[in-house]
């Protein structure tokens, strides 16, 4: 379980290892040699972003996706199943004839 969260893991950080920063930084040095102009740069910045943040959200899914496949492996219950068992003890605990107390 760990090779495969380990591998999601290392590609999200190779996509969104660059901080929008950085980014803005890079493009800003290219507006300064007149290699992009400044609409061309904001482009560029926010189509980064927006995919870097596309990639995140996937990543984020995959490991979601991978904890909860490998916690139902070794059996670890979901907690609305938990609040549903409660709910049914609760019910039949209600309904149980109760002990008179000792005195």
């Amino acid at each position: 379980m760990l090779e495969p969260l380990r591998k999601l893991l290392l590609a999200g950080l190779g996509t969104v290892d660059l901080t929008e920063e950085k980014v803005k930084g890079i493009f800003d040095d290219l507006v300064a040699r007149g290699e992009v102009n400044e609409q061309e740069a904001r482009d560029l910045v926010s189509g980064w972003v927006k995919r870097a943040g596309e990639q995140k959200a996937k990543i984020q899914q995959q490991v979601d996706d991978a904890v909860r496949r490998a916690l139902e492996r070794v059996g670890v219950s979901h907690r609305a199943e938990l609040e549903k068992l409660e709910s049914r003890i609760a019910d039949i605990e209600r309904r149980m004839p109760r002990e008179p107390e000792a005195e």
